[in-house]
Formats: C-alpha cells, structure tokens, sequence
C-alpha cells in the first residue's frame, strides 16, 4: 500500500510540473503558447497575442492567457484567418496592431470594447465581408457611421468598409488624416471627396480601389504617402494640390487610365515607380525644381510621347522610362551626370537622344531594343561602352565613340543590324564577348593601336566582315 500511494503521490507531481508547460511554453523567442493563441509578455505584466492559429468561425478572444490579463493584439495577429466569421474582443484589450485582421476574407462583423483606445493602421484592410464593426454610442476612442470607422483620439479615417453600396463617398469633415490602407481594396468606391480638413493621405489609402474613377484633393493635403493610389486602374484624370512637395514610391503605380494628372510647381521629389504602367499617361510637364528621376518613375507608361527633363535633373536611375514604347524623343538638360541601367530600355520609337559631355555615368542595357534610334554620340566623359547598351537597336547606323572610353561591353552592339562602320578608339583595351555578334552590315571596323584584347566572338555573326583578326584592321 505504501509503495502504491508513493507511485500515486510521484503521478500527481508529474501531472503539476507537466500541465503549466503544456498551457504556456515559451521557446527561445520568448513566445508562449496557449491554446490557439501564441503570445508575449510585455513589461507591464499584460500580454499580447501574436498569432492566433486555430480555425473556428466564431471567435471570443480570451481576457486572460496563463493567467495573464491580454491588453493587446499584436501586428497581423489574426491575418489569413480565412474561417473566421465574428470576433468579439473584451473588455481589458486596449490596443490593436496594424493589420491585425489582414484578409480575414470572411469576416463579417466584429465587436470592439470600450477600453480599446489605440487602434493601427486599418487592422481590417482587405476584409471583403466586413460589414458591422460593433462600438458603443459613447465609446471614447472610436465611431463606426454609415459602414466607416474612425479614430477620436487622432481625427482618422481607419477603416471603409467593402460592403458598403457602390458609389461615391464624401469624406465628413474634421477628418484630418486618411489612414493607411484605409480604402484597400475597396471596389465599390467609384468617387471621392475630401473636405479641406484633411492633411494627410496614408500609405496604401486607396490602393486598389479599381473602380474608383474621380478623387477631389483639396488644397489642405500636404502628404500622399506611398502607393496612396496604387492599382486604382479607373481613376482617369486628377490634380496634386500645391501643398504637397514630393510624390512617394509608387504613389500612382498601375493607374491604367490615367491620362492628365497635374503636378504644381512644388514638387521637388518623384519616388521609385511612382508612375509605374500609368499606360495611358500620354503627356507629363514635371515641376522645375525636381532633380533626379528615379528608379522606374515612369516604366511602363506606353503612351507618353516626348518628355522633357527639368534643368536641374542631374540623374536619371534605372529603368526610369522602361517599356516607354511610344516614347519618340526626350530632351536632356546639360546638367545631367548619370544614366542608369536600362534607363530607355525598349523605348522602341526612340530616334534621338543627346546626352551632354559631361555625363560620364551610363548603365547597362540603357538603350536597348531601342529599334528607331538611328544615332548615338558618346559623351566625352564616358569610360566605357557598358554591357548590352545597344543590344537589338536594328536601326542604329552610327556611333560616335570618344576617346577616353577603355572597353566595350559584352553584347554592347548585339545585332545593330544598320551598323556599317566602327572606329574603335586607341585607348580601348579591351572588346568583349558578342561585343558586335549580329551586326550583318557592318563591313568596316578601325582597330586600335597598340592591339586590344579582343573576345573570340566579338564580331561572330558579322556576315559582312572577313579577314579581322586581333591587332589588325579589316
């Protein structure tokens, strides 16, 4: 009997030292776990959820985990819950992260408590049920009215329901802020209007609002955030007020009908493909004062004709005017310095382009597939003929190599099928792989001397050229 009661008395204290551990364990991360729920202890002595990993439908979140009060719902705590239907959220919970709820695709109503008083960026962008944001009349912080819900304490527009009927929507006034991500995804805004109290357009306001085909910004705004418009593939014309200064990476990205867009003069910045396959932008004038275009600004607008660079442009980056298909001339201030790679890649009606002396900086591939181009003198700062600049440029029948340049690239002249005649400077070292391979016409080729080092197939391909060996003139 003994011996049973001390085996039973071991099983008890093997069952208490095993049952807190399999509630809450806490790996190397510091994450614990409790049911369905993973969480944090935060130095308050509250936790915050983290991910929520069950599968149910209907979901009350619990107030306490391991006997820790729950104040918090982490960043992307509930995203992808494609299951989830209705959520309530306690009392006690204060606080929920940006995108706490991200496409959660099914959710179609949600309850929050009067302690929540710091809500994150839109915790339901991308929500396509949502339909009932439940708060209280008086809750101190939030208010949910005619399927939109807004932030007290900072003047936010949070959250825009995608169930709401289609059509135009008339931001209330007193709203100071468009929250990011606030309208993401939202196909059933086809107008807006924003009253002169707004100052701020968040990141992602409006991204992929694809029917929305009108948006009236007063002249109060004095920063669009990044993406702000991204995908809203309906919207057709619209003007920056003067109020704002720079135009953030991709604030206007995959705008498919846009064809006028008016930019004031106080525009110093335009980000990394800001106008991204804007396809039916056919003209832009950009403001005096910007200086660098940026990393595909403008790739993909298929329509745009002719463009010309304000004067103090000093840069233009990769892929800049990449796939500007129609674009047929540019005109290029003196100041400039540097063109990127694959800067007017496959701008295939490009005739002409004149870059100044001074710019001793082009990347690779920046000119090709450029079919109309006819003619290219190099600047004389250049160093070097850069990889592929001219690859499948058919119609290219002259260029003009300074002599400063020390190599030409591999498949710098990849089938200029209209190149004749090379002069190829003394100061060259070295000819690259396929540097000419392709070029059917070129019949005359002026070697440098003292001899470069030529690659075997520099001018593989050449059905014109014969008897060129390294070191020797044809």
């Amino acid at each position: 009997m003994r011996k049973l009661a001390a085996l039973l008395l071991a099983c008890m204290l093997c069952l208490f030292s095993v049952c807190p551990s399999a509630m809450a364990v806490s790996p190397d991360n510091g994450i614990l776990v409790s049911g369905d729920y993973e969480y944090i202890l935060l130095d308050n002595g509250t936790a915050m959820i983290t991910r929520f990993t069950g599968g149910a439908d209907v979901v009350v979140v619990p107030d306490h985990l391991g006997g820790v009060p729950v104040s918090s719902l982490g960043e992307r705590s509930f995203a992808w819950c494609s299951s989830l239907l209705d959520v309530t959220i306690p009392e006690g919970i204060t606080s929920i992260g940006d995108y706490a709820f991200l496409y959660c695709t099914g959710l179609a109503a949600v309850f929050l408590p009067d302690s929540l008083n710091d809500i994150g960026r839109n915790p339901f962008t991308a929500c396509s049920m949502l339909a009932d944001i439940i708060v209280s009349d008086d809750h101190p912080a939030l208010q949910f009215a005619d399927g939109v819900l807004f932030s007290r304490r900072d003047y936010r527009l949070v959250t825009f329901t995608a169930v709401r009927p289609r059509g135009p929507y008339s931001v209330p006034y007193g709203v100071k802020t468009i929250g990011a991500s606030a309208f993401y995804a939202c196909d059933n805004l086809t107008a807006l209007t924003l009253p002169d109290s707004v100052t701020t357009i968040g990141q992602k306001a409006f991204g992929l609002c694809t029917a929305l085909q009108s948006a009236g910004l007063p002249g109060s705004i004095d920063f669009i955030g990044a993406s702000a418009f991204y995908g809203c593939r309906s919207l057709r014309t619209l003007s920056v007020p003067d109020s704002v200064t720079a135009i953030a990476e991709k604030t206007f990205a995959d705008c498919a009908a846009l064809r006028e867009l008016s930019l004031p003069g106080t525009i110093t910045f335009i980000g990394e493909a800001a106008f991204f396959n804007c396809s039916a932008l056919e003209a832009i004038e950009l403001p005096r004062r910007i200086r660098v275009i940026s990393r595909s600004a403008f790739a993909g607008c298929r329509s745009l004709v002719r463009v010309t660079l304000p004067a103090r442009v000093s840069r233009i980056e990769d892929g800049a005017f990449l796939n500007c298909v129609s674009l047929e001339g540019i005109d290029i201030p003196s100041g400039i310095r540097s063109v990127g790679a694959d800067a007017f890649s496959c701008c295939y009606s490009l005739r002409e382009i004149i870059l100044p002396p001074e710019c001793g900086m082009i990347g690779s591939g920046a000119f090709r597939s450029c079919f109309a181009l006819t003619s290219f003198r190099f600047p004389d700062a250049a160093a070097e003929v850069p990889d592929e600049l001219f690859a499948g440029c058919t119609g290219l029948a002259e260029v003009f190599l300074p002599s400063g340049i020390r190599s030409i690239g591999v498949r710098s002249f990849l089938a200029c099928e209209q190149l004749a005649e090379i002069v190829i400077p003394d100061s060259v070292r070295t000819v690259r792989q396929q540097a000419f391979s392709g070029c059917l016409n070129l019949r005359r080729v002026t070697l440098p001397d003292p001899p470069a080092e030529i690659a075997p197939d520099a001018f593989e391909q050449c059905g014109s050229l014969s008897g060129i060996t390294p070191g020797s003139a044809p």
